[in-house]
């Protein structure tokens, strides 16, 4: 086989390995990563850290408030676990929607960097 036909067959990217990556990882962008949109990929990092941060400050917040103080009384406590649930349902939502647009873009960025790689392994265009 062609050394250059080896080396396409090993840099080719696949719909297969950028799906399993968008379904297990897809929340801190690995997807993107392996597709190349580094800058994509680290605004989806970005934005599961912060609102990872968000929700783990609420939490700790919320638990070590409601365990050293409950004068707050229950508008309080309701006021602090909306505000948890809100920032949830945000990441929740967002990173879903974030996902599908992802998704649907897969194959054609896939078929684009392949015919990219092509063309630089073999002169064509």
């Amino acid at each position: 086989m062609d050394r250059r036909m080896v080396e396409y067959e090993a840099k080719k990217q696949t719909p297969l390995v950028a799906y399993i990556l968008l379904v297990v990882f897809g929340v801190v962008g690995a997807h993107n990563f392996y597709l190349g949109r580094r800058g994509q990929a680290l605004a989806q990092l970005l934005f599961s850290v912060v609102m990872a941060g968000a929700m783990l400050w609420l939490f700790v917040g919320f638990a070590s408030a409601e365990m050293a103080d409950v004068s707050g009384g229950f508008d309080d406590f309701v006021r602090r676990a909306w505000t948890f649930y809100a920032i949830g349902i945000v990441w929740g939502v967002g990173t879903f929607a974030w996902l599908v647009a992802n998704a649907i873009e897969v194959p054609k960025l896939i078929a684009d960097h392949n015919v990219q790689l092509h063309a630089r392994l073999f002169g064509t265009e």
